[in-house]
């Protein structure tokens, strides 16, 4: 029984032998390349978008209507800061009346203003009592003051004008006063004419200015209200 055994197992490895050997052989050469295959044909270019239509162009606007042109203002006006009258010199006027007088140089004052312009002297009489004259108070020259201290008194200021200079004149009606407190303060404004007149004329010409001012509203004793008259 062993035998048999043994001699099915001789027999069965010779058949995987001789299978083995029977499939395996030596490998074929390789086959030649395959042949490149046809190029697909090109798609169609797409069509461009048309073109968008330009808008209109925006209408023009209507030019603006010019403006009225403005009053000249008065480009050769002149005037002053507040100046005190420092001294008085006393002298004897005609009748024996006293005279004091103050001398302040203004050299924008020439003999063509003196001529043909105008020039408005303001006082600002600090020396007085304010029931007389109110401390800020400021009135054109000449100034003519009435009070009663028994006998009546009467001062009169005036503005007397000269090439460079403007001489502040005092005169008391008894003659009391022989000289005065250095606190009255004085300033001007030069109005040059705005064309050439004659000497005839200049007082014509500084009726006009007053009319002037009278019209349009402008207290002439008031400083201010002229200056801001005159360069607005």
């Amino acid at each position: 029984m062993r035998k048999l055994f043994r001699r099915l197992i001789t027999v069965s490895l010779l058949l995987i032998v001789i299978l083995s050997l029977s499939c395996s052989g030596t490998d074929g050469e390789m086959g030649p390349p395959g042949l490149n295959g046809t190029n697909g044909v090109d798609g169609a270019d797409g069509v461009n978008g048309a073109d968008g239509t330009d808008g209109a162009d925006g209408t023009n606007g209507i030019d603006g209507t010019n403006g009225i042109d403005g009053e000249d203002g008065n480009a050769n006006l002149i005037y002053s800061d507040w100046f005190i009258a420092s001294s008085f010199t006393l002298s004897t006027g005609f009748g024996g009346i006293k005279l004091l007088d103050h001398d302040e140089p203004a050299s924008e004052i020439t003999q063509e203003i003196i001529d043909t312009g105008v020039v408005l002297v303001y006082g600002n009489l600090r020396g007085y009592t304010t029931t007389i004259w109110p401390f800020n108070h400021v009135a054109l020259l000449p100034i003519t003051l009435t009070y009663d201290v028994s006998p009546t008194e009467i001062d009169t200021w005036t503005a007397i004008l000269s090439a460079g200079n403007i001489k502040i004149r005092f005169i008391n009606n008894n003659n009391r006063y022989t000289s005065i407190a250095q606190v009255h303060r004085f300033r001007y404004i030069i109005i040059p004419s705005s064309e050439a007149i004659s000497a005839s004329k200049s007082d014509n010409y500084a009726k006009t200015i007053a009319n002037n001012l009278s019209a349009a509203g402008v207290d002439i004793n008031n400083f201010d209200e002229v200056l801001s008259y005159y360069l607005k």
